[in-house]
C-alpha cells in the first residue's frame, strides 16, 4: 500500500484481498494458542499462516472474487484521465467497512452452506423483518424451534 496523504492506495489488490480474507478467517478461529493482541498476519506471506485444510475451508466460505468486488465497491476510485487506469484508495473508515463487509459475507456464506447441507432450517420472520435460523432435529426429521 502506498500512502497518498490521508489516503492509502491499494497497490496490489490480489495481495491485499488475500491479507483481508486471512484476517477475517483467523478472527473466527477458536484457537487458544493465538494471542489476539500480538498475532500479526504478514501481508507478504499470503496463506502461510493457514493449514491446507484451513485454506480449503476459507476458499469454500469466502470466495476471493467476491472479496475483490467488495473491496472495489467500498474503496474510493480514482481514474487517471490519460491512462484510464483505476486506483483504489482507502482511509481508516473505508478499511473498517471493507473488513466488516467481508466478515458479513463470510457469515452469510457459512449460514447458507449450513442451510444447503440441511443442518439448519431458515425462514423469514416478518415481525423481525429478518431471516431466522434454527438447528434441524435429525432424530425424526422434525425441526427444533
Amino acid at each position: 500500500m502506498k500512502n497518498n496523504g490521508d489516503w492509502l492506495e491499494i497497490s496490489d489488490i490480489d495481495k491485499f484481498t488475500d491479507y483481508i480474507r486471512n484476517i477475517v478467517y483467523i478472527s473466527f478461529k477458536d484457537d487458544e494458542s493465538i494471542d489476539d493482541e500480538n498475532y500479526i498476519v504478514d501481508i507478504n506471506s499470503g496463506f502461510e499462516t493457514l493449514t491446507k485444510e484451513e485454506i480449503q475451508e476459507l476458499e469454500s466460505v469466502l470466495d476471493k472474487k467476491e472479496c475483490i468486488n467488495i473491496i472495489k465497491e467500498t474503496s474510493r476510485k480514482i481514474r487517471n484521465k490519460k491512462t484510464r487506469k483505476v486506483k483504489y484508495l482507502m482511509d481508516d473508515k473505508i478499511l473498517y467497512d471493507i473488513i466488516d463487509n467481508i466478515n458479513q459475507r463470510m457469515v452469510s456464506n457459512i449460514i447458507s452452506n449450513l442451510v444447503k447441507k440441511g443442518l439448519l432450517e431458515s425462514a423469514f420472520d416478518e415481525e423481525k423483518n429478518d431471516f431466522v435460523f434454527w438447528k434441524k432435529d435429525n432424530k425424526d426429521g422434525d425441526s427444533q424451534t
